[in-house]
């Protein structure tokens, strides 16, 4: 019995008597937040370089509009003068070509004694662009003459803006097919023209029939042709 009860209590003491293990120690950072701070820092950097990246694409696009509209100033400046010269060289729009001259047709149609019967009515017709702050009409509406003849016509512009204006004008003639037959001796158009708070002026147009106009038989049929000027305002710059 005695026996028995110096085992349990050999038995209980037994555990406390064993020395304590202890746990090895971890080291600083741990491998996890090792990790963590890596990637952490690989992100910062890569948000760095996309922000630089996307602030010099912006800057090259900036570059690229400001030509842009550099070259749309431009254009405007010189769209005029070249539409001008496109349709003197091409018939475009029904835009007189510069061949022969006026003066040329005249003496030769005179020495050749050419002589016609036709009757062609000439209508006028005027329209300014938009932002041109003028009156713009023909002072008549239409003339008669024959081919071979040359006639005189008037086109009225106003200002009835506050300030003074400058506008150009263009011209086309209808029908396209009729343009080489009519020829201007004086007008106004592709000529800047100034006109200061309520000025008024009158335009003149000194045109001529060419006589082949009649024989030609493309022609046939084609008893009116339209005269229309358009103006445009001109920038202050």
């Amino acid at each position: 019995m005695a026996m028995r009860q110096l085992a349990r209590l050999h038995q209980r003491l037994s555990p406390s008597l064993i020395p304590r293990q202890h746990a090895p120690s971890r080291a600083w950072p741990p491998a996890a937040d090792a990790a963590f701070l890596c990637r952490g820092l690989a992100s910062s950097v890569s948000s760095s370089a996309a922000a630089a990246g996307r602030e010099k694409s912006s800057r090259r696009t900036l570059g690229y509009l400001l030509g842009v509209a550099v070259a749309m100033v431009g254009a405007s400046y010189a769209a005029v003068p070249l539409y001008r010269r496109f349709c003197q060289a091409t018939g475009y729009g029904g835009t007189v070509q510069r061949r022969e001259s006026v003066e040329e047709k005249i003496s030769r149609h005179a020495r050749d004694g050419t002589t016609t019967s036709r009757e062609i009515i000439v209508q006028f017709n005027a329209d300014v662009a938009d932002g041109m702050p003028w009156k713009f009409i023909p002072t008549q509406r239409e003339v008669r003459v024959k081919p071979g003849e040359s006639a005189l016509a008037f086109y009225t512009a106003e200002n009835r803006s506050s300030a003074p204006i400058t506008g150009v004008s263009t011209y086309n003639v209808a029908p396209m097919k009729a343009a080489i037959y009519f020829n201007k001796i004086q007008c106004f158009c592709f000529e800047e023209q100034t006109l200061l708070p309520g000025e008024q002026i009158d335009m003149p147009v000194f045109f001529y029939i060419d006589p082949e106009f009649e024989t030609d038989p493309k022609m046939e049929g084609v008893n009116n042709i339209v005269l229309s000027y358009t103006f445009f305002k001109v920038n202050d710059s």
